[in-house]
This record gives C-alpha cells, sequence and structure tokens, in this order.
C-alpha cells in the first residue's frame, strides 16, 4: 500500500516514540519526498529532523513550512536556526535582517542575529545585537556571554562591573548553576582582556566545577569505546575488508582534539579555490548509522546482512550523497567533526581514497585553551584536569592505532610547525590531499566563510604563534593542569 505524506508524518512520529532514529529519518525523507501539503504542521517534522540530528533535512522541512505559511515570526527564526546548522549563515542573517525590520525590540531574535553575524565574523554588528538584548533584558545571561565574547575589555569598563553584578546576583539569588558557569566563563574572558590571570583562572575553575557537577565526565565508558575499536579493526579485519568501498578522493577528514588547530587547518584548506570546507558536521556519523555503534556486534551484523551487495560501497556512497547535497561540487572537500576519530577506521575503509589530516599540538597548550572555552556541545572532559588528562590520552591511543592501520592515508600536523614555517608546512599538506599550493590558501583569514567553532575569532587572523605556550602565562594559578597531564603520561613543552 502506498503511503501519503500525513501517512509518513504518523510514522515518523511511531518511530521517534520508540526510538528508532532511522526509522524516524527516512519517515521525514518520505514527507520531503512528498507533494504533501502540511501547512502549520511542517513545524512537526522540522523539529523531528532536528531532534534525530540531520540538520539538513530540518532546514528543507522548514523551508516547507514558511513557503505553505510563513504567518508567525517563529517559522522563519525556524528556518533562519536550520539554515545556520548547515552553514547557511548569510542566508539566516538575511532573515534575521528581514524580522527585526518589523520586529526590532524582540529580544530572542536580537540574540539569534547577534549569533549569526558572530559566526560571520561581523564582530562589531554582533556586539550591537548582544547589547541591544542586553538593554532590553538586563537578566539575559546568553547576552551577556555572547557580549562578552565579541566586546574587547578595558580598566573600568561598565560591562565587567554589570557582569560581576549579573554574577553576585545568581549566585546570593540561587539562581540557576549553569548561568552561573556561563556568566564566570564570560568574566574569565573580561579578565583575560584586563591582563589579570589570577582572576582569569578563578572564574574559570567555578565555571568548571559547576558544568562538571551538572554533567560530568564519563571517562571509563570513552575508554571501553576506544579500546573497544582498536579490538574490532585489528590489521587482519582491515586486509580482509581493503580495496571495497567507493573510490572518491573527495573527502578530506580533518581530525584532533579541540583546540589543536584543525580549525586552522580546515580554513587553509577551504581558502583553495578547489576545495570547500565543511565544517563540523555529522554528515559521517548519519551515514554510517547502519553499522550502529560498530562495538558489541553491530559492524559484523550490518556487513552480514545478506540484502547489501556492497556494504562498504554503500555507506561510502551514502556519506558522498549527503556531502553533495549539502556542499555541492568541489575538487575536495573537508569534514573538521573532531569526533569522527571514532569513525575513522569505517570512513577509511568505506572510502578507500579519502585523506585524513592529524592535527597535534603540545598537549598543555590544548588543555588549558580547552579548559577555558565554554563549548556549545558535549567536550564534557574539558571542564576538569583529570578529566582532560584521560580524554587526551585516549585520543592519542586510537588515533596511533589508526596510524598503524593507514599509514599512508594519515598525515600528521603539528600546530607549532605550521604556524612557524607556513611556507614549508601548507605546500606539504597541500600536496597530501592533491591540490596544488594556491597563494590563496595564505591568506585565509580574508574570508567570510562562517565559521562556528571556538576558533572563531582567532582563525580571522594571519598565521602567528601568539598561542604556543601561552598557558605559561597562567601559571601557577592553573597548576592542577600540567599536574593531571604528567599523571597521564602526557609530554609536553614546560
Amino acid at each position: 500500500m502506498t503511503m501519503d505524506g500525513r501517512s509518513w508524518l504518523e510514522e515518523a512520529e511511531r518511530a521517534c516514540a520508540r526510538g528508532d532514529r532511522m526509522g524516524g529519518l527516512y519517515a521525514v525523507e518520505q514527507i520531503l519526498a512528498s507533494d504533501v501539503k502540511l501547512g502549520t504542521d511542517w513545524a512537526i517534522p522540522t523539529m523531528m529532523a532536528h531532534e534525530l540530528g540531520d540538520a539538513d533535512m530540518a532546514a528543507r522541512a522548514a523551508s516547507r513550512l514558511c513557503s505553505e505559511d510563513g504567518s508567525d515570526i517563529r517559522q522563519w527564526r525556524l528556518l533562519a536556526s536550520a539554515l545556520e546548522q548547515i552553514g547557511k549563515a548569510r542566508e539566516a542573517a538575511a532573515i534575521h535582517k528581514k524580522l527585526l525590520a518589523d520586529n526590532p525590540d524582540d529580544v530572542e531574535l536580537n540574540f539569534e542575529a547577534g549569533h549569526t553575524l558572530k559566526l560571520l565574523g561581523d564582530f562589531a554588528a554582533a556586539e550591537d545585537r548582544f547589547r541591544k538584548v542586553v538593554s532590553l533584558d538586563k537578566s539575559h545571561w546568553r547576552g551577556w556571554e555572547h557580549l562578552a565574547s565579541v566586546h574587547r575589555f578595558e580598566k573600568g569598563d561598565e560591562d565587567l562591573i554589570a557582569l560581576e553584578t549579573r554574577r553576585v546576583e545568581n549566585i546570593e539569588g540561587g539562581g540557576d548553576k549553569v548561568q552561573q558557569a556561563d556568566l564566570s566563563f564570560a568574566l574569565a574572558k573580561a579578565y583575560d582582556d584586563l591582563g589579570e590571570p589570577g582572576l582569569v583562572a578563578r572564574r574559570i575553575a567555578e565555571a568548571a566545577e559547576i558544568a562538571r557537577e551538572k554533567a560530568p565526565y564519563d571517562a571509563g565508558g570513552y575508554r571501553k569505546l576506544v579500546n573497544g575499536l582498536i579490538d574490532l579493526y585489528t590489521p587482519q579485519f582491515v586486509e580482509q575488508h581493503t580495496d571495497q568501498g567507493l573510490a572518491d578522493a573527495r573527502p578530506i577528514f580533518v581530525l584532533g582534539p579541540p583546540r589543536s588547530g584543525t580549525t586552522l587547518v580546515e580554513a587553509i584548506i577551504g581558502a583553495h579555490p578547489e576545495a570547500i570546507p565543511g565544517g563540523e558536521h555529522k554528515l559521517l556519523w548519519l551515514s554510517l548509522l547502519p553499522v550502529g555503534a560498530q562495538i558489541g556486534g553491530d559492524l559484523e551484523r550490518y556487513l552480514a546482512d545478506p540484502a547489501i551487495a556492497d556494504p562498504w560501497a554503500a555507506l561510502g556512497e551514502r556519506y558522498v550523497g549527503k556531502v553533495q547535497a549539502r556542499l555541492g561540487d568541489a575538487k575536495r572537500w573537508t569534514d573538521k567533526n573532531l569526533y569522527n576519530n571514532q569513525r575513522l577506521g569505517a570512513a577509511a575503509l568505506a572510502l578507500p581514497a579519502a585523506k585524513f589530516i592529524w592535527c597535534r599540538r603540545d598537549p598543555m597548550d590544548v588543555a588549558w585553551s580547552a579548559y577555558r572555552t565554554r563549548f556549545g556541545e558535549g567536550n564534557l572532559w574539558s571542564y576538569s584536569p583529570d578529566g582532560i588528562a584521560a580524554f587526551l590520552s585516549d585520543y592519542d591511543a586510537l588515533m596511533e592505532h589508526w596510524v598503524s592501520l593507514f599509514p599512508d592515508r594519515i598525515l600528521e600536523v603539528r600546530y607549532e610547525d605550521l604556524v612557524r614555517q607556513p611556507d614549508v608546512e601548507i605546500p606539504r599538506l597541500l600536496e597530501f590531499v592533491g591540490l596544488k599550493d594556491d597563494a590563496a590558501t595564505r591568506n585565509f583569514h580574508e574570508s567570510d566563510r562562517p565559521i562556528a567553532t571556538a576558533s572563531l575569532a582567532q582563525v580571522r587572523q594571519p598565521i602567528n604563534t601568539a598561542s604556543i605556550g601561552a598557558w605559561k602565562r597562567y601559571m601557577p594559578h592553573i597548576d592542577a593542569l600540567p599536574e593531571a597531564l604528567e599523571k597521564a603520561g602526557l609530554v609536553f613543552d614546560s
């Protein structure tokens, strides 16, 4: 029996109710492929796709919502948010601009517009939006947090006084702990502008303690995953499955822990006229949903499915199709999802012509930079010295395993070498990924593409060595970090 769009909507709701991610995504895809008119009900598949992790489908559904109805400002904000998620921040900014013309005092709209402008690198305009937010609502803690991220603080700055006032009011009033953490991270940035390392460290420690209490890092669980992948992808397993998959040389995977130089490497490659940067999308994760967790027999069950003629090629085709649909055609695409390290083995077998770049940086510089960063989501390991040390150790162990299995397909790039000798390292990097050297790669900082990572400000600047050994300026206030790394056996430049 052929199902219509409404029937698929009901099926999507049933799949979501039973926790069937693949079934839910398939049902939403069928809704989008139909000519059903859902009107305001397009909000349902939009939110479903978002919750299920497919930002591209969410954007398509939100577009249908606005084209068939569009009478509510919230619908257009939903579309703008979805577009931002798939790297179309400029289109999102155009929507915000139009909405603000009619709704200049809408607090959340101003905040969302500021966030989009920040991704686009227009920090002055972003600051104006965030300042409007806190003028309309002095208790808007996210507005204060983001204002601090784009504002340069000076001695006697009234914004610093306002931030500390908000923090004290939150503490004395028994306010939300997450808000307190975000305000403390914002204050750490302010005190850094003022050259107060002791206050920077104090506010970060305060914020990190709250963050890890709210969501502690499961170091044992991550180590179990790493060990499971190492046990699964043996030399014998790789040899058995070599020369299968989809031979497409376009994908370039940029890997490394957060704050290790991955944004810089992607910016360099992405500035090449024959490459398109993909950012930290989740398209590989979505493409590998059929293999489940990989460990625990999931991958073996997928590979043994008689209904799939070439299981590795099928995975490669899913990935390439999704990237092509989002980014368009190019000689090379970059994928900078840092947690693709967990999927590198599967990606290497599904895409035997793909290349991988492992960004490495002094562990203490990574540790300090991560510890002081309020990440948008995940990265729970970053809120404690022991968690950071455990995560970095496990990340290295897994990457070293992949290098042992795929030595000719993984290029190790040292951050320190890259920023000290760009005219040596950039040509080496480009040659590895099959691109000719091009002057545009030295001017990556002039690009106006949206950047949705914690390094969005740094990558707008030319290559420099200012961040090498930056952690030393904050000693002895952060001595718990080097102690934890030493205990974990991580070697750094002291």
